[in-house]
């Protein structure tokens, strides 16, 4: 170990000894010349000095130029290594993906990366020495730049190296989401802030995605009603993509055409049902590809003859075809009529992405109304049973006794009877069976007409002379009540119905009317042309009239609303209810307006054709 020792230090004890032998060399020599006075005295000062700087000179290089030459050389490697740090760290921050900004203390930009040159598209020609609110909203800058440590209006403090979430501006014009964390270092020049700005875009558009299919999937469990549904689906896609020209065509295979159930467009009206042709969005269904349209690829499929322009036209076009497990049964469509390239690759496989869900909820929606309709179509059903037994057990039962009546006190009591009270009894018996006969007739009408047995025959006709001939069946009742019946209709207006349905119509009309009007009461037919192109046909009376409670229930299968007439005439209400029907067959619509005790006026309307 000593041995080991002494050799690491030989070097210097030998430097020492070297030093010290020549230093006593020198002295000797100094002094043997002095002693010999060989030299004048100029002389002796000259070997002095020679030997003098002999002397200082080695000592000037060990023990000052050596030191000073190695301090240089290690000030000049530590420079060396804070160069290439500084290399390294810009060469890092210029390579890295994330966009790392640095601006004084004034909010002008000093520093810029290649990450925010492509996360914003400016240059650092074109950015360096202009202000941050070119990128990041002034009022984001007052509170996460200029207001560091700063408490907000809401209580939040904000404070270096907090990460937070605001939008960017970009070249184009466009905003983005943006993730910011913020530095500050100070400098002889003054205080720095360096942000690293991350775009979060893609981040927020996986949310927002995964909440549209969970909003998709909630709707289908929670909302009954198609057309709810869809406008749900509408609102979830406008979060992600430019929706606000969207439909959904819907095709029926009986008939081969497409109906569209939603559509909401900024240009063109809704659609009837129609097979589509060549449009692009029959093309998708054909193909059962997803299609992003542009114009190269609209012009190349129409020079193969395979799309033709539909509607207006519009620069971005996207479809998906509608796919359950088993079949296609339609295509979604987002449409842009402005804007060129406004949806792209990624939002083409979103919307596939979610394409079968839509088509599902659809289905199971259709599913759910089918069955719905069907309760519906079943609980009418029964009402109209229910509505039959009515009649046929009180107001068909009671006419009918009466009559049997009758005719019993004929087989039994005829030979006694006078000549008057016979008269009285025909006369009874003439009332009973033609109150019987209506009330058959409109019994076999509505069951025809359930059944399906009615034929539906619209015709051109005269509408003055089908009025006068029609209600002559019920003008002896009205002459036998003292009623006038006023017609005021033109003699050229013509209607488009069907003539037996409009005489049907007619005759339970005027024939309420009149067995609502006390004696010498006054009913009044009129026609019109109203603003809709279609006939209004109007009777009015002076009638007893209706409560609204009653009113309200007018034309309604499953009320109770008949009532005798002001001779005690029978009413079942099933007049009211084959008018509805035969009405509406034919494209109209029937109401009522009522008081009490100031009579009663309906209405109904008829296609109007000129004569």
């Amino acid at each position: 170990m000593e041995n080991k020792k002494w050799v690491n230090q030989t070097p210097i004890h030998f430097l020492i000894l070297i030093m010290a032998s020549i230093i006593l060399t020198e002295i000797l020599i100094m002094l043997f010349i002095r002693n010999l006075s060989l030299l004048p005295i100029w002389g002796e000062l000259t070997v002095d000095s020679i030997l003098l700087s002999i002397i200082m000179l080695p000592a000037m290089y060990l023990f000052a130029y050596r030191p000073m030459t190695r301090i240089i050389e290690e000030n000049k490697k530590t420079e060396e290594a804070l160069r290439n740090s500084e290399e390294r760290f810009r060469s890092m921050a210029q390579s890295a993906i994330d966009a790392i900004v640095t601006s004084n203390n004034k909010g002008i930009i000093a520093g810029w990366n290649n990450g925010a040159e492509k996360a914003f598209g400016y240059s650092g020609a074109e950015i360096l020495g202009k202000p941050l609110s070119i990128i990041i909203p002034q009022e984001y800058i007052e509170l996460h730049f200029k207001g560091i440590n700063r408490v907000n209006s809401g209580g939040e403090r904000h404070v270096i190296g907090q990460t937070v979430e605001l939008y960017g501006l970009h070249k184009n014009g466009n905003t983005f989401p943006v993730e910011l964390s913020l530095s500050e270092w100070e400098t002889s020049e003054g205080k720095f802030f360096t942000g690293i700005i991350r775009d979060i875009s893609r981040r927020k558009r996986a949310e927002l995605e995964g909440q549209i299919f969970y909003d998709i999937s909630k709707g289908i469990t929670n909302t009954e009603d198609l057309n709810e549904l869809m406008g749900l689906i509408h609102n979830s896609l406008a979060k992600v993509l430019y929706a606000d020209n969207i439909f959904v065509a819907l095709r029926n295979e009986n008939t081969g055409l497409f109906s569209f159930p939603y559509f909401v467009d900024k240009l063109d009206p809704k659609p009837l049902a129609s097979s589509m042709a060549k449009s692009c969005t029959a093309y998708v269904f054909r193909t059962v590809k997803p299609l992003l349209l542009t114009h190269e690829i609209f012009n190349h499929l129409k020079e193969q003859n395979e799309v033709e322009l539909v509607g207006s036209p519009s620069p971005s076009w996207i479809g998906i075809p509608l796919k359950t497990s088993s079949r296609v049964i339609g295509v979604l469509v987002l449409q842009h009529y402005e804007n060129v390239d406004t949806y792209t690759e990624k939002d083409l496989t979103f919307l596939s992405s979610i394409g079968n869900q839509i088509a599902i909820a659809i289905e199971h929606k259709k599913d759910v109304e089918s069955i719905q309709l069907k309760n519906i179509l079943l609980q009418t059903i029964n009402e109209e049973k229910d509505k039959f037994f009515s009649i046929i057990a009180h107001d068909l039962r009671g006419p009918l006794g009466s009559f049997v009546g009758v005719t019993q006190m004929f087989a039994e009591e005829i030979d006694t009877m006078t000549t008057v009270e016979i008269k009285e009894l025909t006369t009874s018996m003439r009332k009973d069976a033609s109150n019987l006969y209506r009330l058959l007739e409109n019994l076999l009408e509505w069951s025809r007409l359930k059944r399906g047995a009615v034929e539906f025959n619209p015709l051109v006709f005269n509408l003055k002379n089908t009025i006068e001939k029609g209600i002559e069946a019920v003008s002896a009742s009205a002459r036998k009540k003292k009623i006038e019946i006023n017609i005021s209709v033109p003699e050229d207006l013509s209607a488009f119905f069907d003539k037996h349905m409009f005489e049907t119509v007619l005759r339970n009309l005027v024939s309420n009317a009149v067995k609502f009007t006390s004696v010498e009461g006054k009913i009044c037919l009129s026609a019109y042309e109203n603003q809709n192109n279609l006939i209004e046909i109007k009777i009015s009376d002076t009638g007893i009239g209706m409560d609204r409670l009653l009113l309200s229930k007018l034309f309604l299968l499953n009320e109770k609303t008949n009532r005798k007439g002001t001779e005690g005439e029978p009413s079942s209400g099933l007049g009211l209810l084959l008018c509805k029907e035969f009405v509406g067959k034919n494209g109209g619509k029937i109401w009522a307006e009522s008081e009490v005790g100031k009579g009663s006026t309906f209405f109904f309307s008829v296609p109007v054709v000129s004569a």
